[in-house]
């Protein structure tokens, strides 16, 4: 059923290393960059925290070269992360396009806000407002996720460069995952060999195609976004 391997392999790694390329920037610009702008806001708002030493391990109002580069860095990380996890639940996007760009957005800022929020430590606790403060780490994983999702559709449309240029051009952002990233790929590419390996048997296509497994599987991750939902808006009720 389908292609061969090397063909569908191919489309593969060009659609992985597209969506590579735009996580990556995006991490680079919206979680390097504007985690950056962020710490330097709430720093000139916060003048007496100059100095503290942050949850994750910067100090507080000093903006040397070494953090600005470490921060950009770990922001082009998790953008080629996030890019991974997109590539795994892409295909769940249901509704109009403004409601998958909403769920797909809402998501990742919930979530991950859920994992940076949190009453213990200095930072939510020093720095003020603090509505701000939990806004901004609330919102920049949900603008790079939604960002995301724009402009990987885009150039993964059918005919688009991504299709077009030679396979080595097009995959060559998948060398972004050597290092930390590298666990991950291995799970984006055997959760890619299973589901083709089941594609192109009939029982497999059928199990594939039928609604529930979609269905359950959104339905598991209604079930994360709630619980980190209420553990967000609990650890924020403590803070303000």
């Amino acid at each position: 059923m389908g292609g061969g391997w090397g063909k569908s392999a191919a489309l593969a790694a060009r659609r992985m290393g597209a969506v590579t390329a735009l996580g990556a920037l995006l991490g680079l610009l919206v979680g390097g960059v504007g985690g950056r702008l962020a710490m330097m806001l709430l720093a000139r708002l916060n003048p007496e925290a100059t100095g503290v030493t942050s949850d994750d391990g910067f100090t507080m109002g000093q903006f040397t070269f070494s953090d600005t580069v470490n921060l950009l860095l770990l922001g082009t990380l998790l953008g080629v992360v996030g890019a991974g996890v997109y590539v795994l639940l892409r295909g769940l996007r249901i509704g109009p396009r403004w409601f998958q760009i909403l769920c797909i957005g809402a998501g990742p800022a919930v979530v991950i806000g859920a994992l940076i929020v949190h009453p213990d430590g200095v930072d939510f606790r020093l720095l003020e407002p603090t509505w701000l403060a939990i806004g901004l780490f609330v919102a920049i994983p949900g603008v790079y996720a939604a960002l995301l999702t724009v402009y990987a559709e885009r150039v993964l449309r059918p005919g688009g460069w991504w299709q077009r240029a030679p396979l080595a051009l097009a995959a060559a952002p998948l060398v972004l995952w050597i290092g930390p990233a590298a666990p991950l790929l291995l799970v984006v590419t055997a959760g890619w060999v299973a589901r083709e390996g089941l594609r192109r048997t009939r029982a497999g296509a059928v199990v594939l195609g039928h609604p529930a497994l979609g269905w359950a599987t959104r339905l598991g991750l209604a079930a994360i976004f709630t619980i980190a939902l209420l553990d967000l808006a609990r650890d924020t009720a403590e803070l303000i």
